[in-house]
């Protein structure tokens, strides 16, 4: 598994925070698959699916949470980008917060969606069962929010909360057969499983982006 952190963007708050509080930070980190392979859901075991490449593109993190009778609320509006392979991210950050025992906690994280180029681009290969190996690679284009939530969270001064989301573009795929793949339209041989290409892969994936894609507080 990769890990990334992200650190380092400035930030906005509400007329409510409390700011003469010691500060804590939330720190972002994001989990992604790697060269782990999974069977697809078939009883051939031969049949399998690697990502070791690609890009997740975000736009912007908010923070939101009560804290005693204030309301604190953080927005960090920055593209930043997340490699799929080595778990870097660039620029990085990090979301500073007032102290204090929080309630109704929120973290989102939504994808960038400006433009025609896709937010998510994950790449790797597919093995049929006559051990072919070919190309494939998934496009997705939306405005996607990712959330961590949590009834309540103590944020000390001077420490660090992670909200961790986990991008699993191998779960994405779970519900996919090999023979839709062993079917599937090449693009100067590579499978791209996207809006206009391949789409009733594209609608299964999609579909699981929300239900894979774990967040959580830690």
């Amino acid at each position: 598994m990769a890990a990334i952190v992200l650190a380092g963007f400035s930030f906005t708050s509400c007329e409510k925070d409390d700011d003469n509080n010691p500060n804590g930070n939330i720190t972002l980190k994001v989990n992604t698959t790697s060269t782990s392979s999974v069977n697809l859901k078939s009883s051939v075991a031969a049949n399998d699916l690697v990502f070791n490449s690609g890009t997740i593109t975000i736009r912007e993190v908010v923070f939101d949470g009560e804290v005693g009778v204030n309301s604190v609320s953080r927005t960090i509006s920055q593209i930043a980008d997340i490699n799929y392979a080595t778990g870097t991210v660039s620029p990085g950050v990090v979301i500073e917060v007032p102290a204090g025992d929080y309630t109704g906690v929120n973290l989102g994280i939504e994808l960038q969606d400006d433009g025609s180029d896709p937010s998510v681009v994950i790449e790797g290969t597919y093995t049929n069962s006559s051990e072919e190996i070919t190309p494939i690679r998934f496009e997705f284009n939306s405005g996607e929010v990712f959330e961590a939530n949590a009834a309540s969270v103590t944020i000390e001064a001077g420490s660090d909360l992670v909200g961790k989301i986990t991008f699993d573009a191998i779960s994405w795929f779970s519900t996919v057969t090999p023979d839709e793949l062993d079917n599937a339209t090449l693009t100067e041989g590579t499978i791209i499983v996207s809006e206009t290409k391949n789409s009733d892969i594209f609608d299964k994936v999609a579909d699981r982006l929300d239900v894979d894609t774990q967040a959580v507080f830690e």
